[in-house]
């Protein structure tokens, strides 16, 4: 099964200030994983992402491309738990869940494979705000929330992995939304 993590860059997000803690609704992340050390983070059932590039029919243009690529919002769900609120609030006064390049907001894909988790790629977003949120109930589960996140870089960075996990490189590349063009890391 795969986890999902979302980092929030303002970890004011969390209500307490001592580490995860599962009697007051925190993930609790296995010790042994590489990214234990990260700070505290948000499960989510699942999220969603793309993009695509808009292209022109006439093939007798030099490019193809019609405009800028157009790179869609995160949208994630999770359980409603003590972060829904705080979410609430950030959403409806358009704070930021971080701000700026030395506060990106960061979701992690791992993998569990038998006793191990690995990282398989991270996803890290500069200014990234929860731009919309619904709450849900459901008939045989808890409730959950749908949230987007829109945001002004991204930066991905794939984790190569070794057949028994360990991680043996990464890969990266990034995006700037307000400048439309390539990065390697968070702009000035």
């Amino acid at each position: 099964m795969d986890l999902i993590l979302l980092e929030p860059g303002d970890q004011s997000l969390f209500s307490s200030l001592s580490g995860p803690d599962w009697s007051q609704g925190e993930s609790l992340i296995d010790p042994g994983w590489e990214l234990a050390n990260i700070g505290q983070c948000i499960e989510l059932v699942s999220m969603h992402q793309g993009m695509k590039q808009q292209i022109s029919t006439d093939v007798s243009a030099n490019a193809r491309v019609s405009g800028r690529p157009i790179i869609t919002e995160f949208t994630c769900v999770k359980y409603v738990d003590k972060t829904s609120v705080k979410l609430y609030e950030h959403c409806l006064s358009a704070k930021p869940i971080g701000i700026g390049a030395g506060q990106p907001t960061k979701l992690y894909v791992a993998r569990n494979s038998g006793d191990k988790t690995a990282n398989i790629i991270t996803v890290s977003l500069r200014d990234a705000i929860v731009s919309e949120i619904q709450l849900q109930s459901h008939p045989d589960d808890m409730p959950t929330e749908q949230f987007k996140l829109n945001f002004t870089e991204i930066l991905w960075t794939y984790t190569i992995q070794n057949t028994d996990l360990a991680a043996a490189g990464t890969i990266s590349a990034g995006w700037s939304l307000t400048r439309n063009r390539p990065i390697t890391a968070f702009t000035d």
